[in-house]
């Protein structure tokens, strides 16, 4: 493939703390890892939203010409694991294999795509020994009591990742953490077998691989010694990316190990990291549910993937109005695109044309510009904006069909096929978020009503104002209002909808 084909893009690497031109090791070519979950228990929507994230980037890669080799790796093998296959009564296995598939629906459902390959520990343990020799071999490990740990102090570069002064963590190391290790913060490469867990045949003796050994041994199965991006979330710069580099790099001797780190923000729960560990978690099989697939994807990428998210009702309430501003407009120009006076286009059409080229380039732009989601819906949403004016002021003219399909084009490709949202059929997106509505609660804690009422209250409404009892008809608009219930009244009859 032509690299000079591809399009420019710049990212933010966390190695540099600047962003960059993207330029791969291999022109055309771009090696993608991003950390998987630990399959101990339902991924949360923390989880979720990493997968989203790097779904987007999957996405946009291939959107702009490049030929994507991606790994995202399931962690099947971990204390955690073990500590939950000993509550269930069932082998480690059987705990990783459920979660592994538990995880896959919840990815399925928010409609993220398959990575090229979705690697798990136990299938790359010979890879991850023999990545371990490397290291030994160049002088980077030691081993004590049949536990491998990797020298830090043999690896000069140790914190370059996540900047940590490497004398200020060793004066804060606890006493007495582990009286094996030359350096309080040299870490496992292979921890020696206990009783009732999974262990591995090894030249140590038997016992399983670390955590960080894992990625890197997986990433190296599948990417090489040396690969463009590698994705997580950022409380995985120290240690896990950190001890990453260290390994990948003391095991081959080249350097960079990743030419560019990506890393996410947060979901937060009132402005507290989300995790298992705090007990304040929303499972992301909870959230699909309540939700839906394409609400997940909105509400975890429609802001910068560097930002923080808040749950709360401020953020779903935003998502809703967001999702359904979208689909009312790609409802109103797929109709407008049935239609519509023929000839040369009227001046109104001709201009809002020219707007949707305009919307589109600063859509790509904004992408390419370190994945600036936030940037791109704003363009879209000013698109709207137009189209709405132009429809009202020039409703049958001529060009209003080819204006109508060139938003709904912009809507499901320029949008959705990176974003993942968008690309429902109206109606039933907009009866979808009807139904998340009507869920959710009103200020004060009001129960909003259901439609068999609303309607009734409808009807009442319009036989008060038959009989000129605009008092009652206008106290019905107001209760309905105060219970979450939006009114139009237009030249076809009335509607409603939940706020």
């Amino acid at each position: 493939m032509n690299s000079a084909i591809i399009r420019p893009i710049k990212l933010t690497n966390s190695l540099t703390g600047k962003k960059e031109p993207l330029e791969t090791i291999q022109p055309g070519k771009l090696t993608m890892y991003s950390c998987g979950p630990t399959v101990y228990s339902f991924i949360h929507i923390g989880n979720l939203r990493a997968g989203l994230v790097a779904d987007m980037f999957h996405r946009y890669f291939k959107r702009v010409g490049y030929d994507v080799t991606f790994v995202r790796n399931y962690t099947d093998v971990d204390d955690k694991i073990i500590k939950r296959a000993n509550e269930e009564k069932i082998s480690s296995e059987a705990v990783a294999q459920k979660y592994t598939q538990e995880a896959e629906k919840d990815f399925t459902a928010a409609g993220i795509q398959d990575p090229t390959v979705k690697p798990t520990v136990t299938t790359h343990i010979p890879e991850i020994i023999q990545l371990i020799e490397r290291i030994i071999k160049n002088g980077k490990a030691y081993v004590v009591d049949g536990e491998v740990l990797f020298a830090i102090n043999k690896f000069p570069g140790y914190g370059k990742l996540s900047g940590k002064n490497i004398e200020e963590l060793q004066a804060g190391a606890r006493v007495g953490v582990n009286e094996k290790k030359q350096n309080p913060l040299d870490f496992s490469l292979w921890k020696p077998a206990k009783p009732g867990e999974p262990s591995w045949e090894s030249p140590w003796g038997k016992g399983r691989p670390g955590w960080h050994i894992e990625c890197s041994a997986m990433s190296s199965r599948w990417l090489g010694d040396q690969i463009d991006v590698h994705h997580g979330g950022e409380d995985l710069s120290f240690p896990h990316h950190e001890n990453e580099i260290a390994q990948s790099e003391g095991a081959s001797g080249k350097a960079p190990f990743v030419k560019y780190w990506l890393h996410h923000a947060f979901i937060t729960m009132s402005q507290t990291k989300m995790s298992k560990s705090l007990g304040n978690v929303f499972l992301a099989r909870d959230f699909l549910t309540q939700f839906s697939g394409e609400f997940a994807r909105y509400f975890a990428l429609s802001v910068h993937y560097r930002s923080p998210i808040d749950f709360s009702d401020d953020t779903i309430d935003n998502t809703l109005i967001s999702l359904q501003r979208i689909y009312e407009a790609k409802q109103k120009a797929a109709e407008f695109a049935q239609g519509g006076a023929s000839g040369t286009p009227a001046q109104a059409w001709t201009d809002f044309i020219a707007a949707c080229q305009k919307a589109r380039e600063q859509i790509d732009e904004a992408f390419a510009n370190d994945f600036n989601s936030a940037e791109a819906l704003a363009a879209l949403y000013t698109l709207i904006r137009d189209f709405n004016r132009t429809a009202t002021a020039a409703a049958g003219a001529a060009g209003a069909a080819q204006g109508a399909r060139e938003l709904v084009a912009i809507i499901e490709k320029d949008i959705g096929e990176i974003l993942g949202v968008g690309l429902n059929e109206p109606a039933a997106a907009l009866k979808d978020l009807g139904r998340i509505r009507a869920a959710r609660p009103v200020a004060g804690g009001v129960e909003k009503p259901q439609a068999a009422e609303i309607e009734k209250l409808l009807a009442e409404r319009v036989a008060a104002r038959q009989a000129k009892d605009f008092a009652r008809g206008d106290q019905i608009r107001k209760d309905l209002d105060a219970r979450g219930i939006v009114i139009k009244d237009g030249p076809s009859g009335t509607t409603w909808s939940y706020k």
